[in-house]
């Protein structure tokens, strides 16, 4: 006699009860929910870190433009001879003390100083609109972020330009002359999964000349 998914109980055939059921799918609910959510919990991990480490170089990437600047413009004053050419003017003659600026590594000029002509990335870019991501290996930009060619990005990029503080009316004896200062924030914002993320790097910058 062949049985097929009854049981023999007192000798007689009984299926399964509504408890056994429930508990079977309970079972198999556990054993398929568990994965489901590591999986999805790991994707989500994923695409933070993944944004997370893109913030921080474009962070980063900030900081360097400016530095940049100041590079280009102490070795234009080099090239000229001493006191010269602003150790803090930007490629618009803008000393970069009080600004809030989108930089990028697609906007150039070329400044003439003297004798010398340099290429300097502009500041004159607002920050409020996204950074593109230009994918096309074929051109100028390939491979870069800015506001020239490219995709539309889920991330902004702010960098604010102070003095910083050291007043002598108030006292202030700094070492440095604040007029050699400057501190540079560069700040990444962009939205993950809903929530508002953020990357914020800081450095002061001198002219060391």
């Amino acid at each position: 006699m062949k049985i097929d998914n009854w049981k023999i109980l007192n000798g007689k055939h009984r299926g399964f009860t509504l408890l056994e059921t429930v508990i079977a799918l309970t079972v198999i609910l556990a054993a398929v929910v568990g994965p489901v959510a590591l999986i999805t919990r790991g994707i989500f991990s994923f695409s933070f870190s993944k944004n997370k480490i893109i913030a921080v170089n474009l962070a980063q990437e900030g900081l360097e433009i400016i530095r940049l600047i100041r590079e280009n413009n102490i070795a234009c004053d080099q090239a000229n001879g001493p006191a010269v050419w602003a150790w803090n003017n930007d490629a618009d003659g803008r000393a970069m003390r009080r600004m809030k600026v989108g930089v990028d590594m697609q906007s150039f000029a070329t400044v003439q100083c003297g004798n010398a002509s340099i290429v300097m990335p502009q500041t004159s870019i607002s920050c409020s609109d996204p950074l593109l991501f230009e994918v096309d290996s074929f051109v100028e930009n390939a491979g870069t972020y800015g506001y020239r060619s490219g995709t539309p990005t889920i991330f902004r990029r702010c960098v604010e330009i102070t003095s910083p503080p050291g007043d002598p009316d108030r006292g202030d004896t700094p070492v440095i002359p604040p007029s050699d200062q400057m501190d540079v924030v560069s700040t990444v914002t962009w939205s993950d999964h809903g929530n508002d993320r953020s990357m914020v790097l800081q450095e002061r910058l001198y002219n060391w000349r």
